[in-house]
């Protein structure tokens, strides 16, 4: 299976995970884990990483349980 979209959004803005889980207010290991697939984001957090790549929800989670989506196309 493919890289996370989330992850291939993150590396287009240049921001590492660290710079990413500080600008949304949570510990790195966290956002790594919803990063990688292995751990569902909360409505608040999917909004502000939408918020801070500028993207639609859809585009990046599955719908009501905010995993990520996967993809073998990089962007």
């Amino acid at each position: 299976m493919g890289e996370s979209l989330l992850r291939q959004i993150r590396q287009a803005k240049g921001m590492t995970q660290k710079e990413v889980a500080l600008a949304i207010g949570m510990p790195q290991s966290t956002y790594c884990l919803i990063e990688h697939g292995k751990r569902p984001a909360d409505w608040c957090t999917v909004q502000k990483l939408c918020d801070l790549f500028e993207i639609d929800h859809s585009d990046v989670f599955v719908p009501k349980r905010f995993a990520v989506r996967k993809n073998a196309n990089h962007m």
